[in-house]
Formats: structure tokens, sequence, C-alpha cells
């Protein structure tokens, strides 16, 4: 090993501007194209998400990590620029407390949204990017399947923004936003490029705007070299030989600007060695949710009124408050006229199903259902209830739920993802109405915030969880908790607590908001409330019938999430809300599936036909020819109705009972 002031003229990826020995003094690193050392990511590593949402110095989107041949484009992850007006500065962004914006009007004051300026920053850069990426696509024949999943990702998590989250959720959705950026625009570097070829004639001069990476295979420092990529190559002191120059030693740079904190944080990504598994990892360590997934990963006691972080139910004490899946056919609990308060038992011998009443804890009678419970449970749920708060009836899908062919039961009845609006206005006297009303509305938000995240996995709430909680007069005190409506209380209001924190849950005394409005009981905004529950339940389970018969494909968790959103974005287009399936403001006129004229319903007639001749046994009416606004309007309607009936009748096959369809906005 020589040092020199000058290097020869004809130098080698071998060769160093700069060589700098490892704490340990087990290794000496050298780069032959810049002139620094960053402290290198080494041996055993514990991957946690750090409190800016990132994954601290193990983290490629902030420091230079080992090279892998598979994952080599976080080599040319963009470095952020130094110019603070440089136009893509916002993907180097952190939000604080200041851009987290409480909602107000719910019964929690944990959720948020973020700042409209900084979220319009992003979403002008996303749109750039994804404009990128579609016309990158369209001009190769065999583009990398990850860059579609980033696109993807990037794309959700910015829609993420635009409803109400916890803080900690919001700052990782914007890291989302930011990460996958990033690795869309080293993905195409890579492709565009043509990277990481090596050339015994050319070298590329270096590009200091990429991380660049570290590497103790000569091929690969060979390779990044030659691409102009900063190259860091590590050896051990006793391999280098005399014909290695170095023109000076430099202290390792350390990376003291990178968030290293875990407070409300520190959920592990990955702990192992570095390298291609820590890479794998981190890929999809973006899908990450700091408050919601906690719902199913932990254990509660739903007998519990605490709301610290241990109360938080598991799946199995959820199993005992959401429906099976279709596969198990087993009849639901307090979801039918017949089996109300009732669950269905298998005799050992014979495994005959048959009807026992919940255990008692007394003896006795139980008490009689009150009128407005059993006007819900005996209605006709495939006729449309008449109700002065229901919002107008689409006639066609009237007509098509009343001629659903309603045999061949084989499955457990599905639950609500909302209450059933019926439920919600069933009660006779004022007083009632108003209670149901209110506690929805309390609840709504931080409700939607759970149900419309990919990982509310677990199913839909029975009708009389749903009915117990709308009736309550108080979440907070004490119940005999012997009861099953207070044990379904307890259990609904876990859900909440499993996302708040301590002292942030309000459903006793919280004032009640409608998209910006208080509330103010009476006919109006009772109908717009309602339409919203209908419109809300109906996407709910358009989208759950979507998972039912179009699982997918691949075991692959990477293609499973790209297959999730790519439904979500397939969905969302029934409804033109560009990759979601939220309300972002209540309509002033019909569109789409509720629109007056068939000409106007004919793009999102065309999105729910692409989405239900994917499910088996479409009808070839529907199959074989498009809506287009060509054809004629009693063509338009045949087919949309032969869609209606395709769709209800699917439905009731899967879930045992009468779907949510869509109405009209209350004029």
């Amino acid at each position: 090993m020589r040092v020199k002031s000058e290097l020869p003229a004809r130098t080698t990826f071998q060769d160093g501007l700069v060589g700098c020995q490892t704490a340990c003094e087990q290794w000496v690193l050298t780069s032959p194209n810049v002139d620094f050392i960053p402290e290198p990511v080494l041996d055993r590593i514990q991957v946690l998400v750090r409190q800016d949402g990132r994954f601290g110095v193990e983290d490629p989107i902030q420091w230079p990590q080992l090279f892998s041949t598979t994952w080599s484009h976080y080599a040319l992850i963009q470095r952020q620029p130094t110019d603070p007006n440089a136009p893509h500065q916002p993907i180097w962004w952190k939000p604080s407390r200041k851009d987290f914006v409480p909602i107000h009007g719910s019964a929690v004051s944990f959720l948020g949204t973020l700042d409209s300026q900084p979220r319009s920053r992003l979403q002008a850069l996303v749109d750039e990017m994804s404009t990128k990426i579609e016309t990158f696509v369209k001009t190769r024949r065999n583009s990398p399947s990850h860059l579609n999943f980033c696109n993807l990702s990037m794309r959700a998590s910015l829609n993420c923004l635009s409803f109400p989250s916890t803080y900690r959720d919001l700052v990782v959705q914007v890291t989302n936003v930011q990460r996958y950026w990033l690795e869309a625009d080293a993905w195409m570097a890579k492709y565009q490029e043509n990277m990481f070829v090596a050339s015994d004639h050319h070298v590329s001069p270096v590009n200091m705007s990429y991380m660049g990476a570290y590497t103790a295979d000569p091929v690969s420092a060979f390779k990044l070299y030659c691409s102009g990529v900063p190259v860091w190559l590590i050896r051990a002191p006793e391999t280098l030989t005399s014909d290695v120059a170095i023109k000076s030693f430099v202290a390792l740079q350390i990376p003291g600007h990178i968030e290293v904190g875990i407070e409300g944080f520190g959920q592990l990504v990955y702990e192992g060695r570095v390298g291609e598994r820590h890479h794998v990892a981190v890929s999809k360590g973006g899908h990450t949710y700091m408050d919601i997934p906690q719902i199913f990963l932990s254990k509660v006691d739903p007998t519990s009124t605490s709301s610290t972080a241990a109360s938080v139910p598991s799946s199995s004490t959820l199993q005992n408050h959401v429906p099976s899946r279709p596969s198990q056919s087993t009849q639901d609990i307090g979801a039918s006229t017949s089996t109300r308060g009732s669950k269905v038992v298998t005799h050992p011998k014979t495994r005959d199903k048959r009807v026992v009443p919940y255990p008692s804890h007394k003896r006795g009678s139980k008490a009689a259902p009150s009128p407005a419970q059993l006007a819900v449970s005996r209605r006709d749920k495939f006729v449309e209830a008449t109700h002065p708060f229901f919002p107008p009836q689409i006639p066609l899908w009237t007509q098509c739920l009343a001629e659903v062919n309603q045999q061949d039961i084989t499955v457990a009845r599905m639950g609500y993802f909302v209450p059933e609006p019926a439920l919600l206005v069933g009660p006779s006297d004022e007083q009632r109405q108003t209670r149901y009303f209110l506690n929805w509305l309390k609840a709504r938000e931080p409700w939607f915030h759970l149900v419309t995240y990919i990982v509310f996995q677990q199913g839909p709430i029975h009708q009389q969880s749903w009915r117990n909680y709308l009736n309550h007069t108080s979440l907070t005190e004490a119940d005999n908790l012997r009861t099953q409506t207070a044990k379904d209380k307890a259990e609904i209001l876990s859900l909440f607590r499993a996302i708040t924190p301590e002292g942030d849950i309000g459903f006793d005394h919280a004032e009640v908001h409608f998209y910006g409005r208080s509330f103010v009981f009476g006919p109006q905004m009772c109908k717009e409330v309602v339409w919203e529950v209908f419109e809300m339940g109906f996407r709910l389970e358009l989208l759950e019938m979507d998972r039912r018969l179009c699982p997918p494909s691949s075991t692959s968790q990477q293609e499973t999430q790209t297959a999730e959103y790519e439904r979500i974005q397939r969905v969302s287009q029934v409804f033109d809300t560009a990759g979601h399936i939220r309300i972002l403001t209540l309509p002033t006129i019909n569109t789409g599936l509720a629109a007056e004229n068939p000409i106007d319903r004919v793009p999102a007639l065309e999105a729910f036909r692409r989405i239900l001749i994917r499910w088996p046994g479409a009808p070839s009416s529907i199959s074989q020819q498009s809506f287009t606004t060509q054809i004629p309007h009693h063509t338009i309607e045949m087919m949309e109705r032969d869609c209606i009936r395709f769709y209800l009748r699917q439905f009731f096959i899967h879930t045992s009972r009468a779907a949510i369809v869509p109405h009209r906005f209350p004029s």
C-alpha cells in the first residue's frame, strides 16, 4: 500500500482518493471516486422505526448500505440537495406536530390531517413522478415489477394523508411517500442509464447526487466505479498490496444528522446481518402503521375499562365479536331473526349444528327485545325500508335487491362495516334516535380510520354489537360486564382504545361535527348522515367482496400488497376518488352510479363492470360488451341491470345477507 500526495495518471477502482480504517481496526475502506468515507453499517443490525418515520442509519434512503446485486438501485438513491430551493426538496422534508391539524367534532382528539400546504407540495411531486413512471413503463418492454409497486405504494400513502390519522401514522405515511418516490427514481435511473456495466474503456464521472454503496466484492466495486456511482471498497488491511495507491487517510464521516430516537415509535423492522435480507425487510418495511396493527397483535381484557396500551384486543378476542369468513359453515351470532342472541354449536358425535342461547349468568327469562329491535330484525332486508331520514332510492337497485334469489345459504352471515342504515333510524322516539345518530357521529372518524386501512382484515361487526353501541348512554361508566350488551360495548370501545393515548377518548362528552358543520338533529342533516352510511357501506362491501372472490394469486408479500393497492384503485374508479374509497366532501349533484341520466352513469358502470367480470360466474352479457356512451340508453340499462343482479346475488351467496346498496344524495 502506498500513500501518495498525487495518484498515478491511470488509477484503478482499487486505488483510493481517500482511505480509512474502521474503529475495530479489522477493515480498511477506500474510495476511488469520492473524498469522504461514510461510517459503514456492518455485522448484525437492528432496524427500528425512528421518530421521523425512517429507519435510522440502516435506511438506504438516508445512508449508504452494503451493495446488493438484487437491490442495486439503492446505490442510486438521490441525496438531499444542498440548495434549499431545489424543486425536489419536499422529498426530504420531515413533518412536526405543527403540521398536524387535529380534527374536531369526534370522540377522539388523537386524529388529524396533514396541513394542506406540505401536502400540496408532495402531491405535485407524486403526480410528476407517476407520469414519469407511466411513460417509462410504456417505452420499455420489461420494466421492473418493483417500479409499479413503488408507484402504487407512493400514491396510496399520499391518499392516506387526505384523511384523519394518528400523528405517528401521519409521520410514517409522509415518509412512505418520500421513500417510494426515491426508490422509483432510483429504479428508473438504473435502467435508463444502463448502470452497473463493467468497462475497461470507459469510466463515467462520479455523480455526487447518488447515495453510493460500499462492498467487499471487487467485481461490484469495479461496476460501481465505471458507472460513476460513489463506491467504498472494504478490505482487510493485510490484503492491501504495494501496488494500491491511496492519496490520503481521512476520518470516518459520522451520520450525526440522522434521527435515532425511538420514543413513541420503535417498531422492529429487521434484526440480523446486513445484506440481502436487510434490503428485503426495508423494502417491505415502508408498509408500517404505528397504531392500527396493534389492534390485532396484543391481548385485551374486554372487561377492562383502562385505556392503557395493554388494552388491545387480540384476534382471538375479536373472533367472538367478528363473523367468520365464508369458508366456515356456521351461523352468525345475533345477526338473524331466528338466532338472535344465540350461537351455533356442533354436537361432537353427530356434527349437527343446532342453535343454543348465550350461556346465562343467572337463571331465568331473558328480557324481551324492544319494539325497535324487533322492527329492524324482522324487517325483510331485501325490501328497501322507507323512513323520513332515508335518502332517495335508486329505483333499479331497489328493484334488483327485492328480486335476489335467497336460496342456498351455506356460509356465516356477515356483519356490517358500518351500522345498518335501518338500524340507525330504527328507534321510534326522538330522544333515542338522537342518541343513535350522536353516538355514530362520535365514532365515525376513528371508525373509518380503522376500516379503510388495508390492515383491517378481521371483518365487519355484528348488528347486535352495533345496536348496543349506538344505544349506549355512557361507554366509560362502570357496566355490569356479565351481560352480553356490556361485553359488546367493552369490545367496541377497546377497538378505539387500541390506537388512543390514555385520556384521549371522550365518547360521552364529544362535540359532534359532520363535514365541518356542527350536527343538528333534523331531517336534512340526518338524511345526509344516512346517505354517507349507505355509500360507505356499499364501498366497503364491494371492496370486501372483491377480496373474497379474487384473492391474490401470489404468497409474496410485495405482490400481495401490490394486488391490494391495485384492487383499491379499481374500486375507487367506480366512485372517481383517485385511489381511495373515502368521501372527501359531500356531493352537490348526483354523479356516478347515482346519476339520473344513463349516459352520465357510463364511466362508473364500466368501472363496476370491470370489477365484476373478474369474479367467477360473471354472465356473458356483461363480460363480452363494455359500457360506452355510443350504445343506446336501453342497452345501458339492460347491462346495468345484469351487473346489479350479479353483484347482489354473489353478495348474498358469500355473506348470507342483503347488501347495502347506493342511494342518491338528498337535495
